[in-house]
């Protein structure tokens, strides 16, 4: 099996796409693009300003040791 990942954004891509369902050996399926909210906490991701001041700690603690 060989997965392509397009993106449809281009006439050409979705060109592509149309002809991609008439082949009778090809299935093309369609994902909904997740958010960057729903990707993010999916992923447990913390925001820049959690990383930050997680990093600034641990480099207080590291050299105040």
């Amino acid at each position: 099996m060989t997965t392509l990942i397009i993106e449809d954004n281009s006439l050409q891509a979705k060109q592509f796409i149309r002809y991609a369902r008439t082949l009778p050996f090809a299935n093309v399926l369609e994902t909904k693009k997740k958010s960057f909210e729903e990707a993010a906490a999916e992923c447990n991701a913390i925001s820049a300003d959690a990383f930050f001041d997680e990093l600034d700690e641990r480099i207080k603690k590291r050299f105040n040791a």
